[in-house]
Order: C-alpha cells, then structure tokens, then sequence
C-alpha cells in the first residue's frame, strides 16, 4: 500500500487571527521536547503496522514546523527513514513561516532531503499582514524566498489570501504581482474565511472587520485565474496553481481520496476505509502516548455509500473532475444510477459540466463549489 505522511507540529510564535488550526503559541523549549518525543514513539507504533507501506509524501505541517531547529528536523526526517520504507522519489514538504528561516536552517533543510517549501506569505501588504497577526513584513517574504533559492530549493509554494479586512482590488493585485515576479513553482491562493474560536470571528461579531463584499471576493478571484493562467501557472484545482509538473503531489493523495497516516495531536488518517483523527490537545496526545497507547480520539470505517460521496466532493475540487469510468473500477457502480438526480441539477443551475466520460466545475461552480459539495455529502 502506498501512503502519506503526515507529522504535525502545534505551536507557533503567536497565534494568526484568522486562524482555527490545531495550533498554540510556544511557552518554552520543554513543550517541544516532550512533543517530538512522543512523535517518535507514535511513528515506531505505526512502523510495526504499516511495515509493508510504502511512503510517497511526508508533509510537516503545524503550527509552524520551521520553528523547530535545522539539527531537529534533520533527525525527525531520519527517524522516519529509519522506520518506514520510503519511496526514493519522494516528495517532502516543509510548511515555513517567512519569519522563522535562515541560512543555515534552509540549508539543514535541504540536507534533511526535504525538497519543498511552503512558505506561508498571504499577502505583500505589511499593513494587512499586521492585521492578519502574522509575525513577518513583506521584506522577509521575498528575503526567506530569496534565500530557500540559494540553499538549493527548485521547488517553491506560496500561499497567499485575500478577501482580508480593508484589502481593495488594487492592493490584491500588488500582491499578486509581486507573489508571481519572484517566479515560484506553486501558489496557493485562499479566501478568508471567518472561523470559530478566532479573534477575527470576536471583530466580525462587534461590527469591527470591514470584508470585501461577495461580489468584490469574485472579482478577487476571477482575476487571479485569468492573471496566473497569463503567468503560465495551470489552475488544477478550486485553491492551487502550479507551474508544469510542480503539481502538490502530497495534497492530491487528499484530493483522490488515497490512504494517508498522520502522525501528531489533532492528525488524521485514512487507511483502509478507516478514518481517524488523534487527541488535538498536545497535553492529551503526549498523556496517551507515554501511556503505551495510540493517541486517538475518534474514528470510524466509512460506509461505500460515503466513501463514494467523499470520492465525488474531493474530486470535484480538481481541474480533472470525476472521471465516469474509473469510479467505476473503483467503486463497481455507475455514478449516474446513484447522483443522476444532483448532478443534472446542477448541470442546470450552471455549477457543473459534463461530457461522455466526466463532470467538472464550471467558472461559476469554482466559486460556488460549497454548494455543490453540499449536493453530495452523504
């Protein structure tokens, strides 16, 4: 069986106000070192279970993971190797906030083999970076990118957003324009959302975030593709855009539904028509995992009707849609004898198309994709 790799690392300088991951600001270095430790003990839990996988992905993610020391990561990286079978090939990523590398962290990095950056720049406004919470300016943005290019990185994400408290049309094209002069291999491109448990979600209750209206996010958007298509970037999926062959090949095993194991508090998993998700709260995780057990909080075998629906909202995400014939193989039933109703409906509404062999979003659907999602969950 073929896998992702997922490691989570939860703590951050200072927690974004828009942000509603499973994170939480760093009181010391002990918290980190409790952490990793368990870290460890969960891959060597899984290595005995998951001996004949092989890894195709490994994604570190948080929280900030470059937080951590070049020397830390280095050994998490090899501590894995030593634990699972790992594809020669494979692609490994880092998540990096501009604000937490140097030097000679990028260079520990590159010779850890990761081989991909994700660089966390959301916008080249240091006004509204400041609004969003981030800890970096603009300058160490293109400083962190400047940087992982001379440490040796061929392979660079930057995920930017928009739609932000007072942002205008033109300050979103700035950013763009500068996200796209440095020439990065992948930019991921997200709409603010206004989530629970967010300082954000405090302001917008007070009348305090002036947002962009529905109509202004659409135009937000509908120029970003037309401009990074300008910009050789393909749109392969409703958020990402990618230079030819710099496809996130770690965010597709999620967005074909394959098997992923992920290791961390709050990571989940899907392995063998299991999902599961272990304890968010670094304290629990770490409690579980010295008590000799698998720190999992909740879990469920998803039944082939769900399976089958999860398959079509995932895949609808991608430029290549639901391909008729292969759900077929996968799933040994027609697609229209169970969704014939939603999906013509929404052929209707204008939300999806079709052709002999598969459905797609359309422009309008790419917008709209919440609803048609909805059509489809089980």
């Amino acid at each position: 069986m073929n896998l992702g790799l997922y490691l989570h690392f939860p703590f951050c300088k200072s927690k974004c106000h828009y942000c509603d991951f499973n994170s939480y600001p760093l009181k010391n270095d002990d918290q980190v070192l409790s952490y990793i430790s368990a870290l460890y003990k969960e891959i060597a839990m899984y290595a005995q279970k998951l001996n004949h996988s092989t890894i195709k992905t490994i994604y570190l993610g948080g929280g900030t993971p470059t937080m951590l020391s070049g020397d830390l990561i280095y050994n998490i990286l090899n501590f894995c190797k030593d634990n699972f079978k790992i594809d020669d090939n494979a692609e490994i990523t880092i998540e990096a906030n501009p604000g937490t590398l140097d030097k000679k962290k990028l260079e520990r990095l590159n010779k850890a083999k990761i081989n991909r950056i994700s660089l966390g720049a959301q916008s080249f406004n240091d006004s509204l970076l400041k609004k969003l919470g981030r800890i970096h300016t603009a300058q160490d943005i293109i400083d962190s990118y400047s940087k992982a290019r001379e440490a040796g990185f061929n392979n660079i994400n930057m995920d930017i957003m928009f739609a932000l408290p007072d942002q205008t049309f033109i300050d979103f094209k700035n950013t763009m324009k500068k996200a796209v002069s440095l020439k990065p291999d992948h930019l991921s491109l997200y709409n603010l959302t206004i989530e629970e448990g967010t300082k954000f979600l405090e302001s917008y209750k007070e009348g305090k975030l002036n947002l962009p209206t529905e109509d202004e996010e659409y135009d937000m958007y509908s120029w970003a593709i037309k401009f990074l298509a300008e910009n050789n970037f393909e749109h392969y999926e409703i958020s990402n855009f990618a230079r030819p062959f710099k496809r996130s090949i770690h965010n597709q095993i999620y967005w074909y539904n394959q098997p992923y194991l992920g290791i961390g508090a709050g990571a989940y998993s899907f392995i063998k028509g299991y999902r599961y998700m272990n304890y968010k709260d670094p304290v629990r995780y770490i409690k579980e995992i010295n008590n000799g057990k698998l720190p999992l909080d909740s879990g469920e075998k998803l039944s082939l009707r769900k399976r089958m629906s999860e398959t079509i909202i995932l895949g609808l995400r991608t430029k290549d849609g639901i391909n008729y014939r292969k759900f077929k193989v996968r799933f040994k039933v027609n697609i229209e004898k169970l969704f014939n109703q939603q999906i013509y409906k929404l052929i209707n509404l204008g939300l999806l198309r079709k052709d002999n062999y598969k459905i797609q979003l359309t422009k309008k659907g790419l917008f709209l994709a919440n609803n048609v999602f909805r059509e489809f969950v089980d």
